[in-house]
């Protein structure tokens, strides 16, 4: 009796699951429609690590990265990275005790020479408490942060080429 208890409990937690749309990330459909696999990344900034966090995130969507646009199926072009810090709350010492980060670049998509994706910029937001007794730390802090921000642009750059392909 405990063996279908727990079985139908672990049907009803799986039901429960993939009706509210959770999806393990990689596990959701393609980026791009498939049978196109080939994508020329164009960046403003080559070996970024902005670019190389998207390339990242392409490949392990099975999509190929081609050095020459006339071999692409698709032309993805990455505007410069900027990248904003703002003192979001400042301590009784009158220095910054915690940061708004903001990562934006321009994208956009085009097959043939026609878009299908219009220049359109993704914005990621973080924010990071600022320890001034220790600053290394908070140093190193920041920069996973910033990575961390990166891989966001990438996921939310994938999301929006998962809504295209699934529009055509």
């Amino acid at each position: 009796m405990p063996n279908i208890i727990r079985i139908a409990s672990l049907f009803c937690l799986s039901l429960l699951l993939s009706s509210c749309g959770f999806a393990l990330r990689g596990s959701e459909r393609p980026a791009l429609p498939p049978g196109s696999d080939t994508v020329f990344l164009r960046s403003a900034q080559e070996n970024s690590p902005l670019s190389q966090s998207v390339q990242t995130a392409l490949q392990a969507q099975q999509l190929r990265l081609v050095a020459d646009a006339s071999e692409a199926a698709y032309v993805l072009q990455i505007g410069p990275e900027e990248f904003d810090s703002q003192a979001a709350t400042v301590n009784g010492r009158a220095t910054a005790a915690q940061y708004r980060y903001l990562l934006s670049a321009e994208v956009s998509l085009s097959q043939n020479g026609v878009t299908l994706l219009e220049p359109e910029r993704i914005i990621v937001e973080n924010q990071l408490f600022f320890d001034s007794y220790n600053t290394a730390g908070s140093l190193q802090e920041e920069d996973l942060v910033r990575q961390e921000m990166r891989q966001q642009f990438a996921q939310q750059l994938l999301s929006r080429l998962r809504a295209l392909a699934a529009a055509q």
